[in-house]
């Protein structure tokens, strides 16, 4: 996946963040893949392709929002939790 794809959630992020999230397209804003301390990271401006949440057995790591409402979601996910919509 990557920057400006929309995407749902799979039926294992379903699973962890409930079925109110069915059908709901995201589009993706960020993407990790290599991991950086949150005081560096937001004093870089939250510089692409790093995150302080990022965990190499993860995959890559999304910061997404809503394609209806154009509003940030207060979590990333990881590769195995999305699907091309």
């Amino acid at each position: 996946m990557h920057k400006g794809q929309t995407v749902t959630m799979s039926r294992d992020a379903l699973d962890n963040y409930g079925a109110k999230w069915a059908g709901v397209e995201l589009i993706v804003t960020h993407v990790a893949t290599k991991y950086m301390p949150a005081k560096e990271f937001f004093a870089q401006g939250k510089p692409d392709g790093y995150h302080p949440g990022y965990d190499e057995t993860g995959g890559k790591l999304y910061d997404l929002k809503r394609k209806d409402t154009d509003e940030a979601l207060g979590m990333s996910l990881y590769d195995w939790e999305l699907q091309a919509a």
